[in-house]
């Protein structure tokens, strides 16, 4: 099952993460140990603060690392997921992920740097994740230019540090330790 994975990835230390609800609830993926996936805690806490019905949302998870949230969506119902992260490494742990799960069918993978994806993207979601690296001032950055992804009525959650301001209106923050969710949503 390894043998679609570049050598870095087998030879690294992997942790695992939980799926938390849905079809494919106690399942785990697998992420690299280089990244900050997040905690089951806060996962079921963004989830549930959504209220959305996932059917037929077509979902965005961006800097995706393993791909936790968008597969999350998947599980909950999502009829698509896009995943973009610039890592070999975390691009090659989805593609495992998904194939594991059965769900490359409806994922699309794409590995590219935030800006540039946001700049020649076409598409528009129903619900975009963004779980950027801490303190690097990437949320505040990159969060305008993805509100213009988002469909009207849809939402955007940003996963960041407290110490790290997102200036937008949002309609929610929810708090956890050392990790800000901030709920954002276009107007329809």
């Amino acid at each position: 099952m390894l043998d679609h994975l570049s050598s870095d990835v087998i030879t690294r230390n992997i942790m695992s993460v939980r799926i938390c609800a849905g079809s494919y609830k106690s399942r785990k993926i697998v992420c690299p140990d280089d990244i900050r996936p997040t905690s089951d805690r806060v996962k079921e806490a963004l989830f549930s603060a959504l209220l959305v019905d996932f059917k037929g949302l077509d979902v965005l998870d961006v800097f995706a690392g393993s791909g936790a949230l968008g597969i999350e969506a998947l599980s909950r119902g999502a009829k698509s997921a896009t995943f973009v992260d610039s890592s070999v490494s975390s691009i090659n742990f989805i593609k495992r992920n998904t194939s594991l799960l059965g769900i490359s069918e409806l994922c699309v993978i794409i590995k590219s740097d935030a800006l540039a994806y946001i700049k020649n993207c076409k598409q528009s979601f129903d619900l975009i994740f963004m779980d950027p690296p801490y303190n690097k001032g990437l949320a505040s950055q990159i969060a305008p230019g993805l509100y213009f992804l988002i469909k009207p009525g849809g939402t955007m959650v940003i996963e960041h540090s407290p110490r790290e301001l997102v200036n937008m209106s949002s309609y929610k923050q929810k708090h956890y330790g050392d990790t800000v969710l901030t709920f954002i949503r276009r107007e329809a």
